[in-house]
């Protein structure tokens, strides 16, 4: 167990509510989107690079959005408690930007076909992928449950590592998929890194034991 630098969970909480209210936006001018999009032809230029920051808060339908909340509240609430608010937004942030990046070159090195390199690209799955990695190597004996046709419960690192693999297999195999597999593999490797860079300056409550 982790000492705690943060008493609440505010961040994740404002988090989620900036994304809904965005969501309720677009849902009025659907035509917004191209504009908070990230598109990676843009990303490669470092051209409009507010887009990298936008489109995290942009979700194109209620599904895409709820199993984003979803994931957000699952991992995020302890993840800000543990790190702290600066370094956990440092953690999602970062994550979120590289997902995006990561994405882009992904695209322009193995699939440089101009309908990928001008499609856009929303949502938070990318800093959410990074917060999981996160969750994986700061708590990875809790235990998970995950869907993949039916429930099976293990613990979180494995959780983890086996959806990491999935979205891997996804992008090599799927490229012009409509979801972005190749920038959750990106915001993922950042969030492991970040995590395993904090790791050694975070203290742990010291355990006791009963006789």
């Amino acid at each position: 167990m982790y000492v705690y630098r943060s008493s609440n969970a505010y961040a994740t909480w404002i988090i989620l509510l900036i994304n809904i209210l965005v969501f309720l936006i677009v849902r009025i001018n659907p035509e917004i989107i191209i504009d908070l999009a990230t598109i990676p032809v843009l990303t490669l230029t470092m051209t409009q690079p507010y887009r990298l920051l936008t489109s995290m808060f942009t979700h194109y339908d209620p599904i895409h959005l709820f199993f984003n909340m979803f994931a957000l509240l699952i991992f995020t609430p302890e993840i800000e408690k543990v790190l702290g608010k600066p370094r956990f937004l440092t953690l999602y942030f970062t994550c979120g930007v590289a997902a995006a990046i990561f994405h882009a070159y992904y695209i322009y090195f193995l699939f440089p076909v101009r309908t990928l390199l001008t499609s856009p690209a929303i949502g938070a799955s990318g800093a959410i992928y990074g917060v999981m990695a996160a969750y994986g190597i700061l708590f990875p004996h809790r235990r998970l449950v995950v869907f993949i046709g039916f429930p099976i419960i293990a613990p979180a690192i494995i959780v983890i590592i086996v959806l990491a693999l999935i979205q891997t297999l996804y992008a090599l195999f799927a490229p012009f998929s409509q979801v972005a597999y190749a920038a959750h593999i990106g915001g993922f490797l950042t969030g492991l890194l970040i995590t395993l860079i904090y790791k050694p300056g975070l203290r742990r409550i010291p355990e006791t034991f009963l006789v």
